[in-house]
């Protein structure tokens, strides 16, 4: 990323997360330097969080200057650790929290969430259960007036989403679609509750 970064005893430099600068009193290691302040305190800190100040020039890294770089590098960080669940540069590199709503219900069809062994039982055992429980739990929902169901059912072969779908058409008063894939990909369905 970076050129390799050099400094001797004597040089002045800025601090990329903190405000102010200081000297270089001398290497420690490979990569660290021990800096005085312009206070008078003396650190051991990472080159990587050090700008050097031009010598016979007007021009020097300004501790607001410092502090915005180290601003964006804090941001670039949290962008590349919330990857793939929402974060970018226009959030502020961070994930967006899901909105807990009260009226609607999530209802995971993943069989290692349902049952404790799975290998035991045959693929259309697996099907007859994940359906039955799907059922149970769309029931409780429309006798508990949820205005929204949503049901994870994952993408694999689309059997059991297709099964999830059929079932619904013999319900009255719903109406299906894909779920937000932002959120869910293309593994879930949302379920709305049409209350008389």
């Amino acid at each position: 990323m970076a050129a390799k970064l050099t400094f001797a005893p004597g040089d002045e430099v800025s601090f990329l997360n903190e405000v102010g600068g200081g000297m270089v009193l001398s290497l420690v290691g490979r990569d660290h330097a021990k800096v005085r302040t312009l206070d008078g305190f003396e650190f051991v800190v990472p080159l990587k969080e050090l700008v050097m100040r031009a010598k016979n020039s007007s021009y020097a890294v300004s501790d607001h200057h410092a502090q915005l770089r180290a601003s964006d590098d804090r941001m670039m960080e949290r962008v590349e650790r919330n990857k793939g669940r929402g974060a970018s540069i226009a959030n502020g590199g961070k994930a967006p929290k899901p909105v807990e709503d009260p009226q609607t219900v999530e209802v995971d069809l993943h069989l290692h969430k349902l049952v404790e062994d799975e290998t035991k039982l045959s693929p259309s055992e697996k099907l007859s259960f994940q359906l039955d429980f799907f059922e149970r739990r769309l029931n409780t929902a429309i006798r508990e007036r949820k205005k929204r169901v949503i049901v994870i059912h994952g993408v694999g072969e689309g059997v059991l989403r297709e099964e999830v779908r059929k079932t619904l058409q013999f319900y009255e008063g719903v109406r299906f679609d894909d779920a937000d894939p932002r959120r869910y990909g293309q593994g879930a369905t949302a379920i709305e509750i049409l209350h008389y």
